[in-house]
């Protein structure tokens, strides 16, 4: 009995998990659904973007009423974990910026992506606002996914997953930037994902839960 009722419960926690993944992707989808003309950034983000951090907020409320804690650690750790990638990500891009070894500015497409969904020029304080944001958005979105996917494993599946990042980056971004130097604008991403990934794949593998942690 109690055997069919675990079983029970991690397939309640499995679809939950599904489901909080899908949603978590929707800042991804936001720019796919820009680029190739089905909606822009701006109402995307507004029509499904956010009631998609709403409908995770509800999920929240319900795994603590029915004590799904693996999922609950999946989101807390995915946050953690996609934060701390997200500060190493901007970090190497910075000081590989100043040290003036690539010929190509990583953050430009943040202001880009700001211009998109403030509907002001790139170089104004919204647009700088807007951009960041959704680039931190982006970046705990990502580690929210993987640790609700994935849950503990060593840290090299996360430097894969960056590596999974990387090629969307390089199939997506030349569609609206201008890249003069191809292998600075791949060197430069390169490195940053394997720093992401690395950073959220640490964290997971020293804090996520998989399913025998909750027995």
């Amino acid at each position: 009995m109690r055997e069919r009722t675990l079983i029970q419960g991690q397939r309640l926690e499995l679809k939950l998990r599904m489901a909080a993944a899908i949603l978590a992707l929707m800042s991804l989808a936001a720019l796919v659904s820009h680029l190739f003309g089905i909606l822009p950034m701006v109402f995307f983000l507004t029509y499904f973007g956010v009631p998609s951090l709403l409908l995770i907020f509800l999920l929240v409320v319900w795994a603590r009423r029915i004590e799904a804690e693996v999922f609950l650690n999946g989101l807390a750790v995915g946050l953690a974990g996609g934060l701390a990638g997200t500060l190493l990500y901007d970090s190497v891009r910075l000081l590989l910026r100043e040290s003036r070894l690539f010929n190509y500015d990583g953050f430009k497409a943040i202001y880009i992506f700001g211009m998109w969904i403030s509907g002001q020029p790139v170089d104004s304080a919204a647009a700088a606002v807007a951009g960041w944001i959704y680039h931190f958005w982006n970046g705990l979105s990502f580690g929210v996914f993987y640790t609700l996917t994935f849950g503990r494993r060593h840290w090299l599946y996360g430097v894969g997953y960056g590596l999974v990042m990387e090629l969307f980056m390089l199939g997506l971004f030349p569609m609206f930037l201008r890249i003069s130097d191809r292998f600075d604008f791949i060197a430069l991403s390169l490195i940053g994902h394997m720093f992401y990934g690395a950073g959220l794949g640490l964290v997971a593998q020293k804090y996520a839960k998989n399913w025998g942690d909750a027995i």
